[in-house]
């Protein structure tokens, strides 16, 4: 059986059809990203204050000024954060966001990125003063003197790992526990390094390690207090060791 042979007219067809269902993906592929981009510059241009009418907002948030690519947020004590979002990394499917945190005896600068699966910090650095302790809810402490020193270089957290390198200065100071008492705050020296999935924090004073803040790949936060540190605490036991552990 003889094959029949296409005619040229056939063969045009062919490749009419060709192109016309290439210029239709092309013009799909085209809309997709323009509504893509679209999307993008309507969240960043979002005014932040309007979480307050979809989310919980800390009450030591005061008050909420710009938009979600840069703002503040005025916080009590007289402080303020502010940020500002790099819009170029978006397209790498994580966002980067530049952060300043300043008040009387404060000013910290440093990025945050937040990616699928995890978040992190990186190059946080400066001063942070005692008023900052009026923004942790029911501290174990108040009225504190002491101020530090950071150098934190990085910062992070995924599904199954934790990571942080740097340290913090802490002077020597005076704060009241719960009960009012006064207590000394000796100089001491935050570690943060990073051992197999966990990041670790060690505090030690002249005298030798304090304690030790453990947060696990596998979601533990593990607090151990030497016996030592715990001279520091009104009521604690100086016995032994003393280990707490939960999953968060």
């Amino acid at each position: 059986m003889t094959r029949p042979v296409p005619s040229a007219s056939d063969a045009a067809t062919r490749i009419r059809s060709r192109s016309t269902a290439g210029l239709i993906v092309r013009l799909l592929g085209a809309a997709c990203l323009f509504a893509l981009v679209f999307a993008i510059s309507l969240v960043l241009t979002w005014p932040v204050s309007a979480l307050r009418e979809v989310a919980t907002i800390p009450p030591q948030v005061t008050a909420l000024y710009g938009n979600v690519r840069a703002g503040r947020a005025t916080l009590a004590g007289g402080y303020a954060l502010n940020w500002d979002l790099r819009e170029g990394e978006l397209w790498r499917l994580h966002a980067l966001m530049d952060l300043t945190l300043e008040g009387p005896d404060t000013r910290l600068e440093g990025q945050a990125i937040a990616r699928l699966g995890g978040f992190s910090m990186r190059g946080v650095s400066g001063r942070a003063g005692p008023g900052l302790l009026a923004l942790v809810p029911d501290p174990l402490i108040s009225a504190c003197t002491s101020r530090a020193v950071v150098d934190v270089q990085a910062l992070s957290i995924s599904r199954d790992a934790a990571a942080a390198s740097g340290v913090i200065q802490i002077d020597e100071g005076q704060c009241k526990d719960m009960l009012g008492r006064d207590m000394t705050v000796p100089q001491m020296t935050v570690d943060l390094s990073t051992q197999g999935n966990d990041a670790r924090a060690v505090v030690s004073d002249r005298g030798g390690e304090l304690g030790q803040i453990t947060v696990a790949g596998d979601r533990r936060f593990i607090l151990r207090i030497e016996p030592e540190g715990a001279t520091l605490i009104p009521g604690m036991p100086t016995s032994g060791p003393v280990i707490v552990e939960y999953p968060f």
